[in-house]
C-alpha cells in the first residue's frame, strides 16, 4: 500500500488503543456510580460526573447507554472499591485507590508491583484509616500553616 499509509495504520492504532482504554475504565467508573446511586444522572452527582469525563473522552452514547443498563442489571457483579497501603524505595508511603470485583487478584497485582518496584505491601488500611475518619481544616496563622484537629 505505502509508506504513508502504513505510518497513518501504526498511529490510528495506537489511538484506538487509547481510546479503548479510555473507554473501559470510565464504563467502570459508570458501574460504581451507578450501583452507589443509581441511573438517574440529575439525582446522581457522580454518574452526572462521569458523564461528563466520557463526553470529552467523545465516548459513543450507545457504550454509555448499555454501561448504565449492564450497571443498573441486578446480575452484574458490584465493583467494589478498596485502599491499601504500601512502602515504596526509600521508605515513602504510597496509598493505592482501586475498584475491584475480585479482591484477591487486586491484592496479588499491587503486592507484585510493589515488589518489582523495590517496596512492600504494608499493613490493610493501617494509617489512612484514621485520617479519613478525623477531620482536618488548614488555617493560617502568622504566616504558617497549623492544622485544626479533632485528635484529642
Amino acid at each position: 500500500m505505502g509508506r504513508a499509509f502504513e505510518k497513518r495504520k501504526h498511529k490510528m492504532a495506537a489511538n484506538n488503543a487509547k481510546a479503548s482504554k479510555a473507554f473501559t475504565r470510565i464504563g467502570k467508573e459508570i458501574a460504581i456510580a451507578v450501583k452507589l446511586s443509581g441511573p438517574n444522572p440529575d439525582a446522581n452527582p457522580r454518574l452526572r460526573m462521569v458523564l461528563q469525563n466520557a463526553k470529552s473522552l467523545n465516548m459513543p452514547k450507545d457504550r454509555v447507554e448499555a454501561a448504565i443498563t449492564r450497571a443498573a442489571n441486578k446480575n452484574e457483579k458490584d465493583l467494589e472499591e478498596v485502599v491499601f497501603e504500601g512502602y515504596g524505595p526509600h521508605g515513602i508511603a504510597i496509598v493505592v485507590e482501586t475498584a475491584t470485583d475480585n479482591n484477591t487478584r487486586t491484592v496479588a497485582n499491587i503486592r507484585m508491583h510493589f515488589n518489582r518496584g523495590n517496596g512492600a505491601m504494608g499493613k490493610p488500611v493501617h494509617w489512612i484509616s484514621c485520617l479519613r475518619e478525623k477531620e482536618f481544616s488548614p488555617s493560617i496563622k502568622e504566616n504558617s500553616v497549623w492544622m485544626n484537629s479533632n485528635w484529642n
